[in-house]
């Protein structure tokens, strides 16, 4: 399986443009496939979503312990640990993820789970990013 996602261009007001990752997944709920924008963050140690796509995911946060973690600017939340499944061209398979209470932040699509399921070319020249199942 191979999936090619094409990098878009994002304004920044410090740094001019930048290329990004950012795609379409399902995820897996009692109601069907879900689809969510994710942004790959290859800094991100795991997949986060907001506290508030839980329901929508079936998903009991009341059951699901509380970890911290850590931020890149070194503050430290609390976040519910738990896991979903997510559809790449129709495979399903679970990844380890995180919600998070800050409705703010951006849906992300970490390493864990990922990065050892698929070798990941970010082909700067072509502007794509390229998921090869191992």
């Amino acid at each position: 399986m191979k999936l090619t996602y094409p990098y878009e261009n994002k304004p920044s007001k410090s740094f001019g443009t930048i290329l990004t990752a950012s795609f379409w997944i399902d995820i897996d709920s009692p109601a069907g496939h879900l689809p969510f924008l994710f942004l790959f963050d290859t800094g991100a140690d795991v997949t986060s979503l907001p506290t508030s796509s839980a329901k929508k995911l079936g998903i009991d946060l009341d059951k699901c312990p509380q970890v911290p973690m850590g931020g890149y600017e070194g503050t430290t939340i609390y976040v519910y640990k738990s896991q979903i499944k997510i559809s790449f061209n129709n495979i399903l398979f679970a990844i380890p993820c995180v919600f998070n209470p800050n409705e703010e932040v951006p849906i992300l699509l970490g390493r864990a789970g990922i990065l050892d399921r698929f070798t990941i070319v970010m082909d700067g020249k072509r502007k794509m990013i390229i998921f090869k199942e191992i």
